[in-house]
């Protein structure tokens, strides 16, 4: 019969139905219980006078509530802190495990988790990005498609994930099938620059250069943006969008763009992640 707890109510209707007289059995099946159970609660009934159950016996906890709050004050205040520092510095009596403290801050709804990675941003840059949202806020369609946005990113040839984890048996570390080979300098890597736009877009283009402002200028903006822009069959100008990479922002790249007559969009310096040709550079980094 599965085990299943009787409610304070039903324990004071299991003892009504016994005075009047039902067998224990009869009981037990209606509210689905073994007879055991039963038997139990009318013992402890007639013992002690309730139907409730006995603190069960057990090790004291060495930890009070006033002790479980300034833990997890101090872990709150302090999220990076590992849990044998916030042992050596919680002030209880006793010396508990590293085990009690864990279990102490999931009580507090508090769990070790992989902190997100994001760029470190200062006051200027959040004002930058607030302003070039405030300026670009009522963009119509039509400007939006005239932007081809640019970027270019490196890839590992033989990139390893640190958080990887093997499925094995215990003292196979070394097994050919359960080892992840590595290389020097991440067995090196290829550049991918790309440009699209709303209504077109450019080949993807991997360079074999290593990215300088005179190459970019001659390789990337002359011999693509150039050459696409004088071909370009829309009747609204276009503008073209690069991040600010060094070599972006060198004198020289930008002279050329202004003599080539080409207009372009500011975009603030640890600028959010709304440039979209990014998202097809992670799927391509992804495959």
């Amino acid at each position: 019969m599965p085990r299943r707890k009787l409610t304070s109510a039903q324990k004071w209707q299991v003892i009504g139905m016994r005075t009047t007289g039902l067998s224990l059995r009869r009981i037990a099946v209606h509210f689905g219980v073994s007879y055991s159970v039963i038997s139990r609660l009318l013992k402890r009934h007639r013992e002690s006078g309730t139907v409730d159950e006995r603190e069960r016996s057990g090790r004291p906890r060495k930890t009070s509530a006033r002790d479980d709050r300034t833990l997890s004050q101090s872990a709150r205040r302090h999220p990076f802190t590992t849990a044998r520092r916030l042992r050596e510095n919680w002030e209880i009596h006793g010396r508990v495990s590293l085990r009690t403290v864990n279990r102490r801050l999931n009580c507090a709804n508090l769990r070790a988790r992989r902190p997100v990675k994001r760029p470190l941003l200062t006051l200027r840059h959040r004002q930058a990005r607030h302003q070039w949202s405030r300026d670009h806020r009522n963009w119509t369609l039509r400007q939006w498609r005239r932007v081809h946005w640019s970027d270019e990113s490196r890839f590992l040839l033989h990139h390893i994930d640190g958080r990887m984890r093997v499925w094995r048996p215990r003292n196979t570390a070394y097994r050919e099938q359960h080892i992840l080979g590595t290389t020097a300098f991440g067995g090196g890597g290829l550049t991918v620059w790309g440009c699209f736009s709303f209504d077109c877009k450019m080949d993807r283009y991997v360079p074999d250069w290593t990215m300088t402002s005179k190459k970019y200028r001659d390789n990337s903006i002359r011999d693509i943006v150039v050459l696409h822009f004088d071909t370009h069959n829309l009747a609204t100008r276009p503008i073209f969008m690069d991040n600010n990479a060094r070599p972006h922002r060198t004198r020289i790249a930008a002279d050329y763009l202004r003599q080539e007559t080409i207009d372009t969009i500011p975009w603030p310096v640890m600028s959010p992640d709304m440039n979209p040709i990014e998202h097809v550079l992670d799927d391509i980094g992804r495959q």
